[in-house]
């Protein structure tokens, strides 16, 4: 049967439901989907023709993206009507359409041009509620994405969930995640979050465990200190459990086909602030499938359940500090927000610590062990804090005291 389509679909509708049939006898006899049919069912002629008319106004909008659309469903036939709206937004900002008037757009585009999308499997979560602040779900993946120069970089990524709210967080890396860097990852997400919940459901990976004993988990050293420091209950179940651990599960697709798929690799620094943004944008700001809520508005509420993390986020290390990459404009980002060291700090794989206590933050060079840059903690996300000159010149000039103090004791010896 050829496809009906328009004022024909319409009227077929319409037609077989005055013969008697009920929907589902309409869904099986026109060979369409049931969905189509209830949305007809009781619409009049009228209320269709309107719907119609706001249909031609929104092709109107789509159509000046119609090229860039085109060319990226030609290229990556597999690519996703979600993905694309993502794009598009990430390009362009908020779009004066929906996305599922991008999807209808984009499934005539295919069938014009003789694109059919590549089928794949559908993947599927099964998972329980949970209280508010309950449990956090932990899962780690990889993708190779193309570079600038036509090369390719495989990536690694941290991903962390809360259970309840669906509220996400995703951190990536160049290099394998050892057990340094998968604490230090939770420590990141612990300061995106603003707390921590009370449990955390693992893979029974090995930069967790070292062996199983008679059925008791014999952790990795530094994952034990953690642990012991942070006083989180740890469940470790098995891979590809989709009733223990779905969320996280569907949450690693999420971050790698939908945000990093096709995406082109500049550096690791640029690839989480995208990430962040992709989070803030749809990661979080976009209604779940299965909730059918935006976990970023659960999560306002969620947020007062989490527990406070023990020493402010402080790394569970010999100094107690956090670790960060310096970026190429000579800045850290702390909590969405940059902090400006001076110029000439940056250097490939150039580390700096954190020391927070209360609102004020202490960098530190790694190298010298010197404090470089003091600032007030701002909680305006995407601010650029700028260091206090007159500040600085001020800590210069009490080293220079204590120094020139140390040579003249020196010197009366």
């Amino acid at each position: 049967m050829e496809r009906l389509k328009g004022w024909n679909l319409f009227g077929e509708i319409k037609q077989h439901k005055n013969m008697g049939l009920n929907k589902s006898q309409v869904q099986r006899q026109l060979n369409i989907n049931y969905k189509t049919v209830d949305n007809y069912w009781n619409m009049s002629p009228d209320e269709y023709a309107q719907l119609v008319m706001e249909a031609k106004n929104r092709t109107k909008k789509i159509d000046k993206f119609k090229d860039e659309v085109l060319e990226w469903i030609t290229d990556f036939r597999d690519i996703s009507a979600a993905q694309v709206y993502d794009w598009l937004r990430e390009k362009y900002g908020d779009l004066d359409f929906k996305e599922r008037s991008l999807r209808h757009y984009i499934s005539n585009l295919r069938e014009e041009y003789k694109l059919p999308k590549l089928a794949t499997a559908r993947q599927y979560e099964s998972v329980d509620e949970l209280p508010m602040g309950c449990q956090a779900q932990v899962d780690m993946g990889q993708i190779w994405l193309s570079n600038t120069n036509g090369s390719r970089t495989r990536v690694y990524f941290f991903a962390m969930v809360l259970s309840h709210s669906r509220y996400k967080y995703v951190l990536w890396s160049i290099t394998p995640f050892t057990t340094s860097t998968f604490i230090d990852a939770h420590n990141k997400a612990f300061e995106y979050f603003g707390g921590m919940p009370v449990e955390i459901v693992y893979d029974q990976d090995r930069i967790l465990t070292v062996s199983e004993n008679n059925g008791d988990i014999i952790y990795t050293e530094g994952f034990q200190n953690d642990i012991d420091l942070m006083k989180y209950k740890v469940r470790l179940c098995r891979a590809f459990d989709p009733e223990s651990k779905g969320k996280i599960e569907a949450v690693v697709k999420f971050a790698k086909y939908n945000f990093a798929h096709y995406r082109t690799f500049v550096d690791i620094d640029s690839l989480n602030d995208d990430c962040l943004r992709w989070l803030d944008r749809t990661g979080n700001g976009k209604v779940h499938e299965t909730t059918k809520k935006i976990p970023a508005e659960v999560f306002s509420l969620e947020q007062e359940h989490l527990k406070l993390v023990p020493h402010l986020f402080e790394k569970n290390s010999s100094d107690n500090s956090l670790i960060y990459s310096v970026r190429k404009d000579n800045v850290i980002l702390y909590k969405q927000v940059r902090y400006q060291v001076p110029k000439g700090t940056y250097a490939p794989s150039k580390e700096v610590k954190l020391l927070i206590k209360d609102m004020h933050m202490n960098i530190v060079d790694t190298d010298t062990n010197e404090v470089i840059a003091s600032h007030k903690i701002s909680i305006k996300k995407g601010d650029l804090v700028k260091i206090n000159l007159a500040l600085l010149l001020m800590q210069h000039q009490h080293m220079m005291l204590i120094l020139s103090v140390r040579l003249l004791i020196i010197a009366l010896i």
